[in-house]
């Protein structure tokens, strides 16, 4: 009796720092970014996109720490991290893990040294878009 009296106290009190941890606030401006962009490809219906040929030099600028927008000669694309991708401080670069030297392949691939989770296909006019929403997210 005095065990399962014992063993139902731990589970109330495990239960209890689940959904405080759960229900604790974070950094009030990190989801409303994220959220934002998440709804707009969401919204937008973005094709997701298997591989990005890469026969040229890529120029990326970033939205935020978890999303690129990558530039071919012909299209854009936003590239999602798995998570958080900083930049070193040190101006040193990490080396791209690539399975193909002209394709940029989300899963195992890396950019700027961090897993991509996903690449997802813009229209054109939706980069300068994604910026503004990213801007007036962080404000």
């Amino acid at each position: 009796m005095r065990i399962a009296r014992q063993t139902r106290s731990t589970a109330i009190v495990s239960l209890a720092i689940v959904i405080t941890a759960c229900a604790a606030p974070g950094d009030p401006e990190e989801p409303r970014e994220e959220s934002a962009i998440v709804d707009f490809i969401e919204v937008n219906e973005l094709p997701q996109v298997d591989k990005v040929r890469t026969m040229e030099q890529l120029m990326a600028r970033d939205v935020n720490d978890t999303y690129v927008i990558v530039s071919t000669r012909r299209q854009d694309y936003l590239l999602e991290y798995y998570s958080r991708c900083y930049r070193r401080d040190d101006g040193r670069v990490e080396p791209d893990i690539r399975r193909d030297s002209r394709g940029l392949y989300p899963g195992m691939d890396t950019f700027r040294g961090c897993r991509i989770k996903a690449l997802y296909e813009l229209e054109p006019g939706q980069a300068d878009e994604l910026r503004e929403i990213a801007r007036a997210a962080r404000r």
